[in-house]
């Protein structure tokens, strides 16, 4: 019995896949239920889940950094739709992304660059084949008209090759990196700044020494923390956070406020004598 039961071919997986969305539409129109009844009218089966619609309205860089935050605690082939498209209606591409774990889709304006940057084996295609469309394309809302159809014939096991040819020209940020600009200092940058103030920087650990210190503006910040609550209120202070990042926080308070400061502000890192 065991034989015979090897010997038969084995079943597609038919679990409903998960599409998970982010886009910077809010919640306040209809957009987003509109991607979801596009999605669900070509596969009513489909799991949605929703990632965030609050980016800030065009901030490409500002989703990729939200996906890239999450993507991985997601279940392996998930489809990720973001739909951040200040071009939309243009000549710029759509493109499905195929890794060896999960699917993403979104225009063709770098917001997955984080995807070629992390990932061995990926494919990009261009969303070209009308077939996997909505009749009538919107020439302001292809999140509803092109990514949510796509997506849910994605998620109906269509083959990526089926979408549009691959390409290799795809458009790609370059990753911010640290930079050492002298023995003892580096270069750093906010990448980002969460709805609770903290301040989000490019840095991680492996690009840190042993003891250091931070400068934002005239402001030096030597305290590094395990968890927020060692910290006084609105005691300034920095912590590594969630996604793997050093950030910049302050106790029940907002980092940013106090500190007066922005994504893309330029910090330092000071190597401090401590550093053996």
């Amino acid at each position: 019995m065991r034989d015979e039961l090897n010997q038969r071919p084995k079943t597609k997986d038919r679990r409903p896949k998960i599409i998970a969305l982010l886009t910077d539409f809010g919640l306040k129109d209809y957009f987003v239920s509109a991607m979801k009844g596009a999605i669900l009218s070509v596969n009513p089966n489909a799991r949605i889940v929703d990632i965030t619609h609050e980016i800030k309205p065009q901030n490409i860089k500002s989703a990729s950094f939200t996906l890239r935050a999450c993507y991985r605690d997601f279940p392996a082939k998930t489809i990720f739709v973001a739909v951040v498209d200040p071009g939309v209606g243009s000549e710029r591409r759509a493109v499905l992304v195929e890794t060896d774990e999960y699917f993403f889709i979104a225009p063709d304006n770098g917001l997955l660059s984080f995807v070629f940057n992390e990932s061995n084996d990926f494919r990009v295609f261009e969303l070209t084949n009308k077939k996997f469309f909505a009749a009538d394309i919107s020439n302001s809302f292809h999140g509803r008209d092109i990514f949510a159809p796509a997506a849910a014939h994605l998620s109906k096991d269509v083959n990526p090759s089926e979408f549009g040819r691959e390409i290799k020209d795809f458009e790609q940020f370059e990753e911010m990196r640290p930079r050492k600009i002298s023995d003892t200092e580096i270069e750093a940058e906010i990448i980002e700044i969460d709805r609770f103030g903290n301040l989000i920087t490019n840095l991680k650990r492996e690009d840190l020494p042993e003891s250091f210190a931070l400068e934002i503006g005239g402001t030096r910040i030597e305290k590094l923390q395990t968890y927020f609550a060692e910290a006084e209120k609105a005691e300034v202070f920095m912590i590594f956070g969630s996604a793997g990042f050093l950030e910049v926080a302050a106790f029940q308070d907002s980092a940013k406020n106090i500190l007066q400061t922005e994504i893309g502000r330029k910090i330092t890192v000071k190597l401090t004598s401590n550093s053996g």
